[in-house]
């Protein structure tokens, strides 16, 4: 067991460590968003919410229950680079790229007969960007202007899951909790221009999440809905002349619903789509109806065959698009689409394996919004390792007992 709490405590403080997810987009929102899934979702188009049909670590849907004996664990890197591309009349096209690493989640999944009961830490949403310009004023005195945005949202969940013949209902406790941190600096040597000023806020708040999945031998089907949270903290504005005093500051979230299907065509082959909804148009002027939709295919061979070849090693690939909950400066909506292969290292216990994945994405175009991300993304994904449920070792010396010698009277 304290091994048990040792990997949590690990886990959790790793994702508090990480960097954010980057985007030249950062300034008006949320750009980079994990929707709960694993590593293995994330490789195929970012759809599983109801893939019941493997080892699934990712509690988007609550109702996903993994119907082995073990104890699962599960957690995941994405690290890469990101691009930015800028088209403005003033400067031209200006590109600059920034590498990230990001833990999109940490998973723990426990039975007990037909019950479940989970924990999930994740890397929710994130937004992080630094500028730089450098300009001439009237006096022809050199002015250098530094900006950046820290936006990072998490959220941890609680989860429990019951099994009631091909039907599975779930709930989970989802906590958020976020920080942003805007700052503005401008230097000239001269001591007239040189000036900053940061504006950091912070907020937290509880919501929940409800989750059906219907399971048959060639189809799982379900969806879930997440109510919508008012989140609440302080904010602080700091200058070069004072530290104003923190004050009340509120957040909202809007509820969340989705739905998701994964089909067996065909022995070896699956097909998988997921749809997510969010209506952040009354929130703000600023933000809009985001939609995601997504649809991948896997091939899944038997695992004894795993190891005859490369060919036969699992693999998959998907596709997805979003449309982001804000606008850009001049008030247009912003695009998201995403291209990801993955595959899959199976190790010598049945649940144990090794995920690996790559996403490209594109955030935005230079013709509409004069901005845009491009995004290369390696992703490593571990679930399995079992620690609760473990064999016994049974290699260990023992003593032998020696038969009686039993003599005729």
């Amino acid at each position: 067991m304290k091994k048990l709490f040792l990997i949590m405590g690990l886990g959790i403080l790793l994702s508090l460590q990480l960097y954010a997810g980057n985007s030249i987009f950062s300034y008006e929102g949320y750009p980079v968003r994990f929707f709960c899934k694993d590593i293995y979702s994330l490789g195929m188009g970012d759809v599983g919410s109801t893939d019941s049909f493997r080892p699934n670590n990712g509690f988007a849907n609550p109702a996903l229950h993994n119907r082995t004996a073990s104890t699962l664990f599960s957690t995941g890197m994405v690290m890469g680079y990101t691009r930015y591309s800028s088209d403005f009349d003033t400067l031209g096209v200006k590109h600059f790229t920034d590498n990230s690493l990001d833990l999109p989640y940490f998973s723990l999944s426990v039975p007990y007969k037909k019950h479940r009961f989970g924990f999930q830490f994740n890397s929710y949403a994130s937004g992080l960007v630094k500028n730089q310009l450098a300009f001439k004023d009237s006096n022809n005195v050199t002015v250098t202007e530094y900006q950046s945005m820290d936006r990072y949202m998490y959220r941890a969940d609680l989860i429990y899951n019951i099994l009631l013949g091909k039907l599975s209902l779930g709930v989970s406790g989802n906590f958020l909790l976020g920080h942003e941190n805007r700052s503005f600096k401008q230097e000239s040597g001269s001591g007239i221009f040189n000036t900053a000023e940061s504006v950091t806020k912070s907020y937290k708040n509880p919501t929940a999440t409800f989750g059906i999945i219907d399971t048959g031998d060639w189809y799982s089907v379900g969806m879930h809905y997440t109510l919508g949270a008012n989140l609440k903290g302080e904010q602080q504005r700091t200058s070069i002349h004072e530290t104003e005093l923190a004050t009340d500051y509120e957040m909202e979230v809007p509820s969340q619903f989705a739905a998701g299907l994964t089909l067996l065509p065909r022995k070896y082959f699956k097909l998988a789509m997921d749809l997510s909804y969010e209506d952040w148009s009354g929130i703000s002027d600023n933000y809009v109806q985001s939609y995601k939709i997504g649809i991948g295919a896997a091939y899944e061979p038997q695992k004894e065959q795993y190891y005859s070849k490369l060919g036969k090693v699992p693999y998959r690939g998907g596709l997805s698009w979003r449309k982001l909950p804000f606008k850009d400066s001049s008030g247009n909506e912003i695009n998201e689409l995403s291209l990801s292969l993955g595959l899959t290292l199976p190790l010598k216990r049945d649940v144990n394996r090794v995920d690996f994945g790559f996403q490209y994405t594109r955030r935005g175009d230079l013709t509409t919004n004069k901005l845009r991300d491009d995004a290369f993304m390696l992703m490593v994904g571990f679930t399995g390792f079992d620690i609760i449920t473990k064999a016994a070792d049974r290699k260990a010396p023992r003593e032998i007992p020696v038969a009686e010698d039993i003599k005729a009277w």
